[in-house]
This record gives C-alpha cells, sequence and structure tokens, in this order.
C-alpha cells in the first residue's frame, strides 16, 4: 500500500494537513482565486458528478483551493469522501485540509449547529478558522445541503461577510419548484439566501431552463485524451471500486485501463461547472470549431457568451421556494442565466476535456498516457 508523504491531523471531525515552508504549490499562488469548496461528495458515489466538480476544481490553475468541507457527516462515515480527496491531493501533489461537518438537519435558518455532537464539528471549524486567517475575501463554491455554511454564518454573519467575497451556491429551482439540495436541508438553504451575503446562485432546476446551469456529455468525448492517471480517478469512481480491493492511491498508478471502456460508454448530468469557470474569472472563447475557458483571449480565439449572471431580486419562502426578478431595482443576489441554449452543452463539454487534458499532474504521474480507446 502507498504511504502518503503528508501527514492529517484528526480533530474534531476534521483532517489538517500538515504546515509546510514548501507546500508543492507555494509561489504558484500570485493572481489565484482563493476558494473554499463544500461538497456532497462520496465513495461509493451518489452521484458521481460530484467526482468531475472536484476533478475540475483542481484542473483550474487560476483556483488556490484553501479547504474542502465535505457535507452531511454521518453518511461520510459510511460513504467517505475522504477517498477522492486524497486521490485528487496524489495526483496534484498539493496539500489541502478538509473536514467533514453536520449529520443532522437544521432546525431553523437560525440554527448554529452547535448542538450537535463534537465530531461533526469539524467542517464549520475549519470553515471559521480559514476565513480568520485568509488576508483576503475568499470565494465559496458550494454544493449539497449547505448546512455547515449557514451554520457557521449563524456563528459568526460578521466574518462571514467581511471574508466572503462571493458565495456560489449550485443549489435551487430558477421556476419555483424543488430541488434534491435544497430538500436535504430547506433551513440551511433559506438561511443563506436571506443572508445578505454575496451569493452568485447557480440553480440546478428545472433542466433545460434558460435559468438552470443543468447540462450533460457523453463520457467519451471528454475522457478520450485525458492522462491516464485522471482516467484511473475517474474509473476507481465510477465502478465503485471497493478500497479493501484495489487501494485508491495504488489504482492512480495501477493497470486497471482495461476498465476505460466501460467508463467511455457512460454519460453524465452536470451542474457545477459554469461556477467553477465564474470562480476563476476565466470567460468562454471559440478557436476553431471548439470551445476553451481562459482569463484572456487565446489565440485565434472569440469571445463566446454562452452564459452569464444578472442582478436578481430573489424571495424566499419557509418552504425553500423562490420568486426571482432578473434586473430588478432593487437586486440581493447575481442568478445564472444561458444566453446561448444551442451551444451552452458544447461549450461546457469542450472546457471541461480541455482542463482535463491540461490537467496539472505531480511529476510522479508525467508520463503522457491517455486514455484513447
Amino acid at each position: 500500500m502507498y504511504s502518503v508523504s503528508f501527514a492529517f491531523v484528526f480533530l474534531a471531525g476534521f483532517a489538517a494537513a500538515a504546515p509546510t515552508d514548501s507546500a508543492p504549490d507555494a509561489g504558484f499562488a500570485a493572481g489565484r482565486v482563493p476558494v473554499i469548496y463544500g461538497t456532497d461528495l462520496f465513495h461509493p458515489h451518489n452521484d458521481p458528478d460530484d467526482h468531475f466538480d472536484l476533478a475540475t476544481l483542481f484542473s483550474v490553475r487560476e483556483l488556490d483551493v484553501q479547504a474542502i468541507l465535505l457535507d452531511q457527516g454521518q453518511r461520510q462515515g459510511d460513504k467517505t469522501g475522504r477517498i477522492p480527496i486524497e486521490q485528487m491531493l496524489r495526483l496534484t501533489g498539493r496539500r489541502i485540509p478538509f473536514a467533514s461537518g453536520l449529520s443532522s438537519p437544521l432546525t431553523s435558518p437560525q440554527d448554529t449547529g452547535a448542538d450537535q455532537p463534537a465530531g461533526d464539528q469539524g467542517d464549520i471549524e475549519l470553515l471559521l478558522q480559514s476565513l480568520r486567517a485568509a488576508p483576503r475575501p475568499v470565494t465559496v463554491i458550494a454544493v449539497g445541503s449547505v448546512r455547515d455554511l449557514c451554520a457557521a454564518f449563524n456563528r459568526e454573519p460578521d466574518l462571514l461577510r467581511r471574508k466572503v467575497g462571493r458565495l456560489y451556491l449550485n443549489m435551487g429551482n430558477s421556476t419555483d419548484g424543488s430541488e434534491y439540495n435544497v430538500d436535504l436541508d430547506i433551513h440551511a438553504y433559506v438561511g443563506l439566501m436571506r443572508s445578505g451575503l454575496p451569493i452568485w446562485w447557480c440553480p440546478c432546476m428545472p433542466r433545460g431552463d434558460a435559468g438552470s446551469t443543468f447540462w450533460n456529455f457523453h463520457h467519451a468525448d471528454v475522457l478520450r485524451d485525458v492522462p491516464t492517471p485522471v482516467v484511473n480517478y475517474f474509473i476507481y469512481a465510477l465502478q465503485a471500486v471497493s478500497p479493501q480491493e484495489i487501494d485508491p492511491q495504488s489504482a492512480l498508478s495501477a493497470n486497471i485501463q482495461p476498465w476505460r471502456h466501460l467508463v467511455l460508454k457512460m454519460d453524465r448530468e452536470m451542474w457545477s461547472t459554469a461556477s467553477i469557470l465564474d470562480a476563476a474569472g476565466m470567460k468562454i472563447y471559440k478557436v476553431g470549431n471548439t470551445y476553451r475557458p481562459a482569463r484572456t483571449p487565446p489565440a485565434g480565439g472569440q469571445l463566446a457568451e454562452v452564459y452569464t449572471f444578472v442582478p436578481a431580486r430573489v424571495d424566499i419562502n419557509d418552504k425553500g421556494r423562490t420568486k426571482a426578478e432578473l434586473r430588478p431595482s432593487e437586486p440581493n443576489m447575481q442568478a445564472f442565466r444561458i444566453t446561448d441554449g444551442r451551444n451552452y452543452a458544447q461549450a461546457m463539454r469542450d472546457c471541461l476535456g480541455w482542463l482535463l487534458r491540461d490537467f496539472p499532474l505531480a511529476p510522479e504521474f508525467r508520463s503522457g498516457h491517455s486514455a484513447k480507446e
């Protein structure tokens, strides 16, 4: 079994990477956006879009991930998201603290979660610790129940108002319907939507609506030329491999490529890609017949606005149902909108493929192999 080259210290339900003066990405942070990422990531997966989102997050060099918050603490014990996170840290050679959080839904939008077990407090403690230490405002990208974020705001609202520069909420329904992430913890969603924090709202539903971030793709169209260790990460996740059968770390460099045919034939539904690109300050450019993300125009690239964020007034009732008015006189957040429905999915697919093909692998994995059939 591979022995990781850095230690995690467990305290109050979270794992923190040991400090170092020579972290692998030290000196690589100039101009990057500091990010705290909240995710309902599990192994075995509930929905492997979360594994794709984690890989997207780590593939964007413009983002400096400060901490990762694993949602739904009790479920993390049985289906730990620690496995894909530690695989991703190994692939990139990075050192990032992560934690797991509250197990039970909040009892009200004002609930601090302080009465939940000490072992479930890790996310909140890591979030508050990270914000206190941040020299400038941090971007938060959140998927899942967001109960830890809401509870942290209820404990220290002034800190979050000072230190959260943007909060991308990947949840909700743009047309007053229900949505999976909201139903996980309605009070947490209501609390954050009413918090007054700088929210960039990214509704997940309904599919096909201009206000929803939803898109989908065929795996082969994205993964065919991706480096082998990254494809192994996806194989391990998508085939729900047991750690008792194949060690998660060893799998990254193991010969599990024969399984790629199973993975390449799959399709995937996605929601959070646009929020990650936007958080990094990236725009979409068309280069020839394909799209790619960049902060500045690539050679031969033409700006292609396939989505945007517009000022909105979003009111929410106690049941988590929303009513949104775009471009009002008194907006309270920014709301996602697809502006080119014909090309949005292709643009997201091309951007994801480009990022994964250019994945920032640690030196030990730079072999040049890919997942061609």
